[in-house]
């Protein structure tokens, strides 16, 4: 028995001793996810096509109405470190979808979070139970996502993407390019197969 107390005792200890501690910043919770067709021939491929402007996913666009867009100066920023990681790769930027064996499509969209929790007093005093009351406490969190997909100019009928890429963290309250930078690098960073030289 008292043996393996001290096995628990330092199973304990190791657990804590590897906890990484609290988060200190933000970009400690972004995560980068990539995925892709393993059966497509990236390397026959060098061109690509890409819109001039990012769109925002709101999910309330109505049928002819014009979607929302990244801000400049993020908007051109961001396009211009696609294209510097796209060219890294062996890729040609083309003007003209038509000229092009891909067309990249990026976009960005966030979702807050909110979440509500009831305080009672005598949850701290609570011997004076009987003459308690509660108030209702709530935060609030934003989680944004920039979404990347290469689809094929030749699947223009139900077209699929054979890469993509989502970059997700919480929102400090505006667009933060150190971070999205670094999302967008990491994205590229663990995707060698799109290598085309």
């Amino acid at each position: 028995m008292k043996k393996n107390v001290f096995y628990l005792i330092g199973i304990i200890l190791l657990m804590v001793s590897c906890y990484p501690g609290e988060v200190d910043s933000y970009e400690e919770l972004d995560l980068v996810y990539t995925n892709y067709d393993d059966t497509y021939d990236f390397v026959n491929k060098g061109t690509y096509a890409m819109p001039d402007k990012i769109v925002k996913v709101t999910g309330n666009l109505a049928e002819g109405q014009t979607p929302e867009y990244v801000q400049e100066p993020y908007n051109s920023e961001v396009l211009a470190l696609i294209k510097t990681q796209m060219s890294d790769l062996g890729w040609t930027y083309a003007a003209d979808p038509e000229n092009a064996d891909m067309v990249l499509f990026p976009a960005v969209w966030s979702n807050t979070t909110v979440v509500y929790w009831y305080d009672y007093w005598c949850w701290y005093y609570y011997y004076y139970c009987g003459w308690g009351w509660s108030y209702p406490s709530y935060t609030t969190y934003t989680s944004g996502t920039m979404v990347m997909a290469l689809v094929p100019t030749t699947e223009s009928i139900e077209p699929s993407s054979v890469w993509s890429a989502a970059i997700n963290g919480l929102v400090s309250g505006n667009y933060n390019l150190s971070r999205i930078t670094n999302g967008i690098n990491q994205a590229f960073e663990q995707s060698p197969y799109l290598n085309t030289k």
